[in-house]
């Protein structure tokens, strides 16, 4: 009897997985636009697509029923080459409750491309009956062959345990793939596929807005069955929210909130197809350049700092005035530990 009640409580977590993020509601698709570090509950390659160090938790009731409540927390450090993340997620109530820990990293081997693996452990307890604990390893990798593309593909539970004593595996295996495009500032678009174990395809779209650099809007769907869900974040300086709705054809909808501390959201830059077109009628310039009197066109011959970097960067400084040291870029909105590394390559005070 033990045994068929955790099946059916895998079953169901195999069948409609719960997201651990509002902005992350579009599976794989939306990984590859993160906000939070709660995205390496969804992709650990993506973990290094974020900007800076940062911290999230978030709430959701899954399909309007309180004895579901989720409660999630991730934290992730950002270096030069690589990213460390961790989160812990809780759910249930007096009766049934699940338990999640997982820590991952991301890894930039060569430029364009982010590899990603996680370990994750899952408790399930049923009160008056038993618990049951199991472990597993996702890997993926995300690559960039051109500014503005990304692509993602993600192997969940290549490495499993059964779920305690029920022969019952830890996670169901699942390969996701996913394509995503910056076509114009501040608009991202992704489309994803996902195949689990003893399910049919799946896919999934994503598309998001920053009508303002405060603001930010998405929205997307995932089939089948139907479900479409839309995303609100409010941001102020290191701290944004987020709200999520998800409407599904045959279940209550889903409530979900979040917030998150941290410059750490990705600002990935507009599609380029050449490289050419990013030197096209570009002056001569030698490096390094005084940051106190850089162009946005000189700021754009930085690799890694697209349109959308240098805007923010010289509208940082016009609005702040010169800085004595180029690590004062830091407390610019998208710059992190990667990127001013960068900069203090090719920028100087004079």
């Amino acid at each position: 009897m033990i045994l068929l009640v955790l099946s059916v409580f895998c079953c169901r977590a195999a069948f409609e997985p719960v997201f651990e993020s509002p902005w992350l509601q579009g599976g794989i698709a939306s990984s590859l636009f993160p906000r939070t570090p709660l995205v390496l509950t969804a992709n650990p390659a993506c973990l290094g697509l974020l900007e800076g160090h940062g911290i999230a938790a978030s709430l959701s009731r899954p399909y309007s029923l309180k004895r579901l409540d989720r409660t999630a927390v991730a934290g992730c450090l950002m270096f030069s080459s690589y990213a460390l993340g961790a989160a812990i997620s809780l759910s249930g109530d007096n009766s049934y409750t699940e338990a999640t820990a997982m820590a991952g990293g991301a890894w930039k081997l060569i430029n364009g491309v982010v590899v990603g693996a996680s370990v994750s452990i899952r408790r399930l307890q049923i009160s008056g009956y038993s618990s049951a604990t199991g472990a597993s390893a996702d890997v993926s990798a995300v690559w960039s062959p051109i500014e503005g593309l990304f692509s993602t593909a993600l192997f969940r539970g290549v490495l499993r345990t059964e779920l305690g004593a029920s022969g019952d595996p830890a996670v169901p295996r699942s390969l996701e793939l996913s394509l995503g495009v910056v076509p114009v500032q501040n608009v991202t678009c992704a489309a994803g596929v996902s195949r689990q174990e003893e399910l049919d395809v799946e896919y999934c779209f994503h598309t998001a807005f920053n009508p303002h650099p405060n603001l930010g809007i998405a929205t997307g769907i995932k089939t089948d069955p139907v479900r479409f869900w839309a995303a609100l974040e409010l941001s102020l300086s290191t701290l944004s929210m987020e709200y999520g709705y998800r409407e599904h054809t045959r279940l209550p909808g889903t409530h979900s909130i979040a917030l998150c501390w941290g410059r750490c959201a990705s600002r990935p830059s507009v599609l380029k197809f050449t490289a050419e077109e990013d030197q096209h009628d570009q002056p001569d310039t030698q490096f390094p350049i005084d940051v106190n009197s850089v162009t946005e066109e000189e700021l754009q011959l930085i690799p890694g700092i697209g349109p959308s970097k240098a805007s923010a960067i010289t509208s940082w400084l016009r609005q702040h005035g010169p800085v004595s040291s180029v690590s004062d870029l830091s407390d610019v909105p998208g710059i992190g530990p990667s990127i001013l590394q960068v900069l203090s390559e090719y920028l100087v005070v004079e």
